[in-house]
């Protein structure tokens, strides 16, 4: 329901964004950054009890909390990547797109790193 609400909401707002796009462009990506702005919010507080089971089901496998912590930050890099990517294609700098998905993929390998480092460590305890 939650999803037909927000379909709903960004498919209401994208006749002014195209009207606005013609005559006023940055006032049409500005109004996009903030139907996504809302849009985010909205979908963050309906994760938050996903989140509480997920960390449930780490706690009740016995993996480390840090864990859970490493996957959900490299999620929202993914996530803010991916939002922050399509505002600079729709604000007509594909150049710009490319370098914030360049800057994600390192956030992604930078924060997922001690999970590399603690596989191979198990890795290297088993061969």
């Amino acid at each position: 329901m939650e999803l037909l609400k927000l379909a709903a909401l960004c498919a209401v707002c994208l006749l002014p964004v195209v009207l606005l796009r013609k005559q006023t462009p940055e006032q049409a990506l500005l109004l996009t950054a903030a139907i996504l702005a809302v849009a985010a919010a909205r979908c963050l507080s309906l994760a938050l009890p996903l989140l509480e089971e997920i960390r449930a089901l780490f706690q009740l496998a016995g993996i480390e909390p840090a864990y859970l912590s490493i996957l959900l930050r490299t999620l929202a890099a993914a996530l803010v990547t991916r939002l922050c990517a399509d505002l600079c294609k729709d604000g007509g700098s594909q150049a710009l797109a490319s370098a914030v998905e360049t800057a994600g993929a390192v956030a992604a390998l930078a924060i997922a790193m001690p999970l590399l480092k603690a596989v191979i460590e198990l890795l290297l305890m088993y061969f």
